[in-house]
């Protein structure tokens, strides 16, 4: 009896140590305080460790917002400033010296070319320079990001490529740069290393990240990237987080040009949000529900506020290599590095119908893989791909293969095991 009670006891112990070793190892989705308002596609921006939230649609459609609403991590509460005076939504924003630049959108009373700046300190509105648009510039087509003392838009007054500009916070003057020949709606920017990203969208598959860099005034191609649009990227480690329509958070490398996803729990679907990172830890804030076509009013059940902690994601720095040692293009590593065929690794095929395969392979033959889509996108090589199901294989057959067609990948992903 007594031998019994001791392996029940060591059972009971054991139990509760790998629950604790689970506990441990499992990240969640924090609930947060609501919005007072549900918004869509409004203006953001993060100062002194807060969240402000401006204007945006309403839940009437075609109804833009006006209200400045500030959002304290440490209390979990929300309080309002000062009225921006255009109730508008859709628009660029940017925040710079501890101010917040909102730009253009759609208001009221149509397309709007008005910039106005909060001062946080003083909780005031002041009107700046008009955008300088020889047309009418959409919501969510306009886009902006601060690179030292300038702030760049990138404005779609044409249906097929977008003009550059760039303005001085000195000389207050602004300046038409060098033109992008690439349409891209409701998609994202980010600035790392002095360089200015728009990804995501809703009009090409697969979608292409292009790079601006001031310093040459050029545009040039930088892999691929989002296929949905009215997503919303921030810049952390090095790369850029992107988050919205997936259900995973999702990591751009602008060294290696690949798209990766981060595990973690089921992120919320949502369009048109806003999100912020402070201290660490991710906020996903309003938006509305994934759809298959944006509508952009608001609806009452997203009003919500999550979080989650990215330490816990484990989602390592950018490395501090010489991108000039490698082949900045490549994502195949040479046939000599025995390093890197080791191991095994989930390789996760998403076509453009929304269908994912997964696939157990070795780290040689995710590499194989990888080779192929590489020259096949450089017009070269067969346009399929045979993937060997090894253990997967179900059914009363010796083998079983899968020829992926290049033509129907929408993106891949590949996460190696430790």
């Amino acid at each position: 009896m007594k031998k019994w009670f001791i392996v029940f006891f060591l059972f009971v112990i054991t139990l509760f140590q790998s629950l604790q070793t689970v506990s441990a190892e499992t990240v969640e989705w924090k609930e947060r305080a609501d919005l007072p308002e549900p918004r869509v596609g409004a203006s953001s921006g993060v100062v002194d460790g807060k969240i402000y939230v401006i204007g945006g649609s309403t839940e009437k459609q075609g109804t833009y917002g006006n209200q400045t609403f500030v959002y304290d991590p440490k209390t979990n509460e929300w309080t309002r400033k000062t009225d921006m005076p255009t109730e508008r939504g859709g628009a660029a924003t940017v925040t710079v010296d501890g101010k917040i630049y909102v730009m253009g959108g759609s208001s009221n009373d149509g397309v709007v070319k008005t910039v106005e700046v909060y001062d946080l300190k003083k909780d005031t509105w002041e009107k700046s320079d008009d955008l300088p648009f020889e047309k009418k510039v959409p919501s969510y087509r306009i886009y902006a990001e601060a690179i030292g003392k300038k702030i760049y838009v990138i404005a779609y007054e044409n249906p097929t490529h977008a003009t550059t500009y760039s303005y001085d916070l000195e000389t207050k003057k602004w300046e038409k740069k060098q033109k992008l020949s690439y349409e891209v709606t409701g998609g994202s920017t980010a600035v790392i290393d002095n360089k200015l990203y728009i990804l995501g969208g809703t009009h090409y598959i697969p979608q292409i990240v292009y790079v601006y860099d001031p310093e040459n005034d050029s545009w040039t191609k930088n892999g691929k990237g989002f296929t949905a649009g009215y997503y919303s990227a921030l810049v952390y480690k090095g790369k850029i987080l992107m988050t919205g329509g997936v259900n995973r958070i999702k990591l751009y490398d602008p060294k290696s040009e690949s798209v990766t996803a981060v595990t973690n729990p089921k992120a919320p679907y949502r369009m048109a949000h806003s999100s912020a990172i402070i201290d660490d830890t991710l906020y996903v804030i309003g938006g509305r529900e994934e759809t298959s076509s944006f509508t952009g009013n608001a609806s009452s059940k997203f009003k919500s506020v999550m979080s989650i902690s990215l330490k816990d994601l484990n989602i390592t720095s950018d490395d501090t290599e010489n991108p000039g040692d490698k082949d900045k293009g490549s994502t195949t590593p040479s046939e000599d590095n025995s390093a890197a065929e080791d191991g095994d690794a989930l390789l996760v095929v998403t076509m453009v119908n929304g269908l994912q395969k997964e696939y157990q392979l070795s780290m040689k033959e995710v590499n194989g893989f990888l080779k192929w889509y590489k020259q096949r996108d450089a017009g070269e090589g067969p346009g399929f791909y045979e993937i060997d199901e090894h253990d997967n294989n179900k059914g009363p057959f010796e083998s079983k293969k899968d020829y992926v067609v290049f033509k129907n990948i929408l993106m891949y992903e590949v996460n190696k095991y430790k």
